[in-house]
């Protein structure tokens, strides 16, 4: 393969080294923040407090409009060739972004007052919490995405998967043990993102005063046609963005409504053990983006295959062997939260493998969205929605969690084909089936071999599981050594050394 992609390699490179390790940091706080929630309210405080997160996660992704997405798409390339049009990009990003959510908090407020339809109960409590942080969280969310465009994924990292999470299990922890219950575990899962707030926007407006000194007299207040771009790029990503943790929490909710609380954080809790897959995908995300934004502006397509093609093996190489470990465990990591969860095993299997093949097709997300086609993503994800929301209706009253667990993974299977085909018919970039199956091979080798002979030999336990995980990786080293020049393993290396 030719080398003109080197470059963009060692920038994701780079930077994925630091996303990475901000990456492992917040799934770990995010594991504390769901063994300590288990453990101290138990599975139907837990299931009360995840249904809220569930709801605030959807409402918090359609208020947002889409902006943190826009801004990825948006600035990378205008801090380069348009510096003036910066301050008002982000005034015309901001402002929205902290507008509409208020509003929506004082229509929550407004009907809870006259006592409309689900305004009281256990979770409408949570939910009336969370409501106070929402313009806080849509905020944060969207000035953390904009201070990628303005030199690295440091302030990112450091703010949004370091500080905030961070923070989560230690205020849990206090609450509780101030005698605290649902609603002071919701206030200690939602307080944090007023301090990230704060330091999102204080490090954005350092990072908008480098690039526009050289323009005194640039203005702040967006014009029409600028804030014609920027809606007509950011609605069809609200859309897609809503329906994207539409699809992520919406098991969750209906199992609550279905089954109960106490399923619901059974459920719940199981699955919020896969989002430690994510973290690979996650990080050379959060790097490949703006990249794949500003090459395909420049029409630099082979850069973009070759970036997105060496990547999507890493995230597969990495992520699937987390996927094979708790698929394998799954009794033993549910354990960790206590007596209660054990049913949740079966779910978290189904979940594990599902999630192998979103892996498989690498950041194809990312480049949809950064190609310009929000609007096909848009319209990926009301199918997907749809097929999810129908299933779980179909399968949780016939066969449980499980049936949750078969809907969420089928919405997933079902969402990265739809992508793959359309970046395909788009850009003409696809990742060779051949390619794909020979790396999932060679990590379920790697990884499902020892781990089974482990279980199978020794039982389940936090022991076991951890001598799996020595073994496998031992194992796995030993491939890469092995195929180091296809995986592009020097990449690597040097990521290691810088």
């Amino acid at each position: 393969m030719a080398r003109a992609g080197s470059n963009e390699l060692g920038r994701a490179a780079r930077g994925g080294a630091v996303t990475l390790v901000g990456s492992l940091c917040s799934a770990i706080f995010g594991f504390a923040f769901s063994i300590l929630l288990a453990q101290k309210i138990g599975a139907h405080g837990a299931g009360v407090v995840l249904q809220a997160v569930g709801t605030f996660v959807i409402i918090m992704a359609l208020v947002k409009l889409g902006l943190d997405t826009t801004s990825i798409w948006m600035l990378p390339p205008m801090v380069r060739n348009e510096p003036e049009q910066v301050r008002m990009a982000l005034v015309g990003i901001l402002v929205p972004a902290a507008a509409v959510p208020l509003v929506v908090s004082c229509a929550w407020f407004a009907w809870r007052i006259v006592g409309g339809y689900g305004a009281h109960g256990p979770v409408a409590d949570a939910i009336t919490v969370m409501a106070v942080f929402l313009p806080f969280a849509s905020v944060m969310t969207v000035a953390l995405a904009a201070t990628r465009a303005f030199g690295g994924v440091v302030p990112f990292n450091a703010i949004g998967n370091v500080l905030v999470p961070g923070l989560r299990p230690v205020l849990l922890l206090v609450v509780v043990a101030l005698g605290g219950g649902t609603i002071a575990a919701t206030t200690s899962y939602s307080l944090p993102v007023l301090v990230g707030m704060v330091c999102a926007l204080v490090t954005l407006l350092a990072g908008v005063h480098r690039v526009t000194r050289s323009q005194p007299h640039a203005g702040w207040v967006p014009d029409r046609p600028l804030m014609r771009r920027i809606m007509a790029y950011s609605l069809p990503r609200t859309l897609m963005s809503g329906l994207e943790q539409t699809v992520i929490w919406i098991d969750v909710v209906l199992v609550g409504v279905i089954l109960g609380s106490t399923q619901a954080g059974i459920y719940g809790s199981a699955s919020r053990f896969v989002s430690a897959g994510v973290v690979v995908l996650t990080a050379l995300r959060i790097v490949v983006a703006p990249r794949f934004s500003a090459l395909l502006a420049a029409e630099r397509r082979t850069e973009v295959e070759e970036l997105y093609a060496v990547t999507a093996r890493w995230i597969l190489l990495f992520g699937a062997p987390i996927y094979l470990l708790l698929a394998v465990f799954a009794p033993t990591v549910l354990s960790w939260l206590g007596k209660d969860f054990h049913d949740g095993a079966s779910s978290l299997v189904i979940l594990s493998l599902g999630s192998i093949v979103v892996l498989a097709a690498g950041n194809i997300q990312s480049l949809l969205l950064m190609s310009g086609r929000s609007g096909l993503g848009a319209f990926n994800k009301m199918i997907v929605v749809a097929f999810n929301v129908t299933s779980n209706f179909v399968l949780i009253p016939l066969i449980g969690i499980e049936g949750a667990a078969i809907s969420w993974a089928g919405a997933m299977v079902l969402d990265t084909s739809l992508a793959a085909y359309q970046v395909r018919r788009a850009t003409g970039i696809a990742l060779a089936p051949q390619e794909v199956g020979m790396t999932v091979m060679w990590v379920a080798v790697c990884v499902a071999g020892p781990s089974l002979l482990i279980a199978e030999v020794f039982g389940q336990g936090t022991v076991q599981m951890i001598a799996a995980a020595l073994v496998s990786g031992l194992v796995l080293l030993g491939y890469c050594t092995m195929d180091r020049t296809r995986l592009r393993m020097d990449e690597l290396i040097r990521m290691g050394r810088g």
